[in-house]
């Protein structure tokens, strides 16, 4: 008599894939992103997590208020361990001048709504951050204020923000693509200077130049995108060649 091997009980089999399910999705949920609210909180997690890569940051989210900014900062640099940061809280209204200065780990920021400005140096030299969500209250970006940010891959520019300061953009080498909304009004010199890898800028509004020496010699781009901009007006420009001499066509 030939024994057959017997079917698998359905409602044993649904309920076995049914653990393995929750099991994943708790477990993505643990390490997507654990919440503090002090800087003191966050340095004992990050002091407990294992050395990491650029490409596995450790997620946080932090309830933060203006005076905690640079505090927040200070752990990250001392933790010596790759972050991605969401700040969160209504007391946070700016991120002040030479907030996370030199902060090389941090890989990602988002920055919550109730944040109306990014102060000078604000992310000077964070070269390993490769993406920032700005909020749409945002209206200023100070001077230098992602100087240096080599990873820096894309911004969005919200449609609140009137004015960018001098060199705020300077040697973001991974920045491929800008767009400029109608909100901004004024440009300060070397804004988006030696970024070469940007072949694609969008002008949505009427911009002027801040009128200063600097900003005379230099221009806010390599390549003769600005005159092209000045003689053409609104619209979207790309180049092919970007770097110091990159030709610049609208399209």
């Amino acid at each position: 008599m030939t024994n057959h091997p017997k079917a698998p009980r359905t409602g044993t089999t649904l309920t076995a894939v049914l653990i393995f399910a929750l099991i994943a999705v708790f477990s993505v949920r643990t390490v997507t992103a654990q919440t503090f609210n002090s800087p003191e909180e966050l340095r004992q997690y990050l002091d407990s997590q294992p050395d990491n890569s650029l490409d596995k940051p450790i997620k946080v989210a932090v309830s933060a208020n203006d005076q905690m900014i640079k505090d927040i900062a200070g752990v990250i640099r001392s933790a010596g361990k790759y972050v991605s940061m969401e700040l969160t809280g209504s007391a946070l209204t700016s991120i002040g001048d030479g907030a996370f200065f030199g902060c090389t780990s941090l890989t990602g920021v988002t920055i919550p709504d109730n944040v109306t400005s990014i102060g000078d140096s604000a992310f000077y030299r964070c070269t390993s951050l490769a993406s920032v969500t700005m909020p749409s209250n945002v209206t200023s970006i100070g001077n230098y204020a992602f100087y240096g940010c080599t990873s820096l891959v894309r911004i969005t520019i919200p449609d609140s923000v009137t004015s960018i300061g001098e060199l705020a953009f300077w040697k973001c080498t991974s920045l491929t693509k800008i767009t400029l909304p109608d909100s901004v009004a004024i440009l300060k010199y070397a804004t988006f200077m030696n970024c070469y890898s940007l072949t694609s800028v969008t002008f949505q509004g009427t911009i002027i130049a801040d009128n200063s020496l600097g900003f005379r010699i230099t221009g806010p781009f390599l390549g003769d995108l600005w005159t092209k901009y000045l003689a053409e007006g609104i619209g979207t420009y790309t180049t092919s060649n970007p770097g110091e001499n990159a030709v610049w066509m609208k399209q």
